[in-house]
């Protein structure tokens, strides 16, 4: 039997975000230990993936040591990291796999490294020794350094964005580890950056330019010589000499062709970068031009307060536009304000309350509005993934209250307010409290890309809105002082 050791360490770290991630973040999304990483099994995830794709190989043994993630949010701590990396490499000594697969996101700066994939391999290479097959799956928002590329025998990005892939990945994770110990697979690699940074919305793999990109990726794996090409369209919100667009292309053996890949890639990117300059309406303009519809669910993407990248969720522009405009029949979700949770737990079902609401955190995502609000339905916020995008996994938005806000003209607008930051990536989160999107003329989720995975089947139009946010998508409304330069968009010259 060959002994698979599984593994994982993932965030992506916003470091414009004033609050760090500490290992109590990590908690709160469930640190699996040992067996219990097999609960991913069946699951639309990398660790899922690798869980079955283990089980279904008789020739394998799965090895579980830990699996750990945290929400996006600011830099990760010393002590997250001491404490999740000493549990992996231990686990990685004690167990002497055959080989090992890793989740990792790509994008994790923290109190000690800007290359927090980077240190994290160094620890599991010292663990495991230069022989033992490491494959490693990572999201596809990675900024890849040389010291990855270097230590990882292969780096195999998501393909889609929605990420709907991350099952397919880690699969071929094992399947490539189990080559790599038959003799059958030896890994050489090619490595190209890119100068270019691209907010979320142009990085959609459903459409060009990123579409077009992905297109020539899998023309180029379709050469029984290559066994990947990965495009890792980077981060733009981390601050950090190795932020940037990079392909890592692996070959079995030819590590000319892998690095001819890979700069034909990259010259292929580059030569589309006006493209990758996003364009969204206005609060006031998406607003109205969703009332304006005759029929929805209308979809609006909160792009600058998407927790998914590290945001606060507490962002109150497009709310206060439903409410300020007339919006009927809309629902927005979730907007993190545990004060107001807490108000209408105390007050119950059926109460009326009068309270500010959202834009407590900073003043980078709104302000705290007033709000009249019936509170319709109360709940632990636990729910489960049911879209193509992690589907099968849980969620948990903490507390949960679902509050009918009254805005002009009589309208009413639904808010899921929770305890916890959480994206609103799949319907699941708005069906879970009671709010059938089906039902809405406008639904609002704060998500720049993966909502299309769930949503895009039942919108009639989906409209980006260019909201203030620590993800908003001017990416010259931040000030960068560490990141490579020249860097497009912010040098055109």
């Amino acid at each position: 039997m060959l002994r698979v050791a599984v593994g994982g360490f993932a965030h992506e770290t916003n470091t414009f975000s004033p609050r760090k991630t500490d290992l109590n973040e990590f908690e709160a999304e469930e640190i699996r230990r040992g067996l219990e990483i097999e609960k991913a099994a069946g699951t639309r995830t990398t660790p899922g993936g690798f869980v079955d794709a283990i089980a279904a190989d008789s020739d394998l043994e799965l090895v579980p040591i830990i699996v750990a993630s945290a929400i996006p949010g600011g830099v990760v701590t010393k002590r997250a990291v001491e404490t999740i990396e000493g549990e992996l490499t231990e686990g990685l000594k004690r167990e002497r796999p055959d080989a090992v697969v890793l989740f990792l996101h790509g994008a994790m700066v923290t109190e000690l490294s800007d290359d927090g994939e980077g240190e994290t391999l160094s620890r599991v290479r010292e663990a495991v020794g230069p022989d033992v097959p490491v494959i490693m799956v990572l999201d596809c928002h990675a900024n890849v350094t040389q010291k990855m590329v270097d230590l990882a025998d292969v780096i195999l990005p998501f393909d889609t964005y929605p990420h709907v892939d991350g099952h397919e990945r880690g699969v071929e994770a094992v399947q490539l580890a189990k080559l790599m110990l038959r003799g059958e697979l030896k890994p050489a690699k090619g490595y190209a950056r890119v100068p270019l940074m691209a907010a979320p919305p142009r990085q959609f793999t459903g459409a060009d330019p990123a579409l077009a990109i992905m297109n020539k990726a899998f023309a180029y794996e379709a050469d029984e010589r290559v066994v990947n090409v990965g495009v890792n369209w980077g981060f733009a919100y981390a601050d950090t000499p190795v932020t940037g667009m990079a392909f890592v292309v692996t070959t079995n053996g030819d590590q000319a062709l892998a690095q001819t890949i890979a700069d034909e890639m990259a010259a292929f990117a580059w030569d589309r970068r006006q493209a990758f300059i996003p364009e969204a309406l206005s609060v006031e303009q998406a607003i109205k031009e969703a009332i304006a519809e005759p029929e929805g669910p209308i979809v609006l993407a909160d792009l600058g307060d998407n927790p998914g990248g590290g945001t606060t969720c507490d962002g109150t522009a497009i709310l206060w536009g439903l409410l300020d405009l007339g919006a009927d029949n809309a629902a927005i979700g979730p907007i993190a304000d545990p004060e107001v949770v807490a108000l209408a737990f105390d007050a119950g079902v059926g109460a009326h309350l009068s309270c500010m609401l959202g834009g407590k955190v900073d003043d980078l995502h709104g302000y705290p509005i007033p709000v009249e609000a019936d509170v319709l339905r109360l709940s632990d916020g636990h729910f489960v993934y049911e879209g193509p995008m992690g589907g099968g996994d849980t969620g948990w938005l903490g507390r949960t209250a679902v509050l009918s806000c009254e805005g002009r003209h009589g309208s009413k607008v639904e808010v899921i307010v929770s305890e916890r930051r959480v994206q609103a990536l799949d319907t699941a989160l708005f069906r879970s409290q009671g709010v059938i999107p089906e039902e809405k003329k406008i639904i609002v989720v704060k998500s720049a890309v993966h909502f299309r995975g769930a949503f895009t089947p039942i919108a009639k139009r989906i409209i980006e809105v260019d909201t203030p946010g620590l993800l908003a998508i001017d990416l010259d409304r931040f000030e960068y002082h560490r990141i490579p330069r020249p860097m497009w968009p912010l040098d055109r010259e």
